[in-house]
């Protein structure tokens, strides 16, 4: 399945869903902010929220700092 992730193309093998896809990257147990198609995407949403070819995704993580 073709994505666009952070604005670069992406192949997904078989990411049917934000945490698969996660998982697939490699950044599945990371603290990151998802946004699909211009929506945030909760935490407890990720493994139900199916990906579509052509879907955009933008994925941000969390920095702690003072």
């Amino acid at each position: 399945m073709k994505l666009t992730v952070n604005g670069e193309a992406y192949e997904a093998k078989q990411s049917v869903s934000v945490t698969a896809l996660l998982e697939e990257m490699g950044i599945g147990g990371r603290a990151v902010v998802v946004v699909l198609n211009d929506e945030v995407i909760p935490f407890s949403s990720r493994r139900t929220c199916g990906l579509r070819e052509g879907d955009r995704v933008d994925l941000f993580r969390l920095v702690g700092g003072g």
